[in-house]
């Protein structure tokens, strides 16, 4: 399961309708808690997660996840922030990787296959 975390519906809406037509699944969250819940009821196998959400952060959000699943869970940050100093923060706070918004459908699939086989929909 691939779970999208974003509080931009138009973006997260996307990102589900893209990964749910190549036969991956996927469960969305537009904020942290309900991210966080829905981790801990099934271990995602990839999280695609905004930085900048009201309430919780995508960083604090970041620490949990990592709190209950440690590295091997794949996360990468999301966001419209400049991207070469966003990029070094989350990495450095303990992301995966990082996509810079805007991004397109070939680049959502190429991140997604990066961290998980194309046979797997998981």
């Amino acid at each position: 399961m691939i779970l999208i975390v974003d509080d931009n519906d138009a973006i997260r809406e996307m990102q589900v309708a893209v990964l749910e037509s190549s036969n991956y699944s996927v469960r969305q969250a537009a904020d942290g808690n309900t991210a966080l819940a829905l981790a801990a009821e099934q271990r995602p196998s990839l999280v695609l997660m905004d930085i900048t959400m009201p309430g919780m952060t995508g960083y604090q959000v970041l620490d949990r996840l990592r709190e209950l699943y440690g590295n091997a869970l794949p996360i990468v940050m999301v966001s419209a922030l400049p991207e070469d100093e966003e990029r070094d923060i989350a990495l450095a706070k303990g992301a995966t990787d990082y996509m810079s918004k805007p991004f397109d459908i070939p680049s959502v699939l190429r991140c997604v296959n990066k961290f998980l086989n194309d046979t797997v929909t998981a």
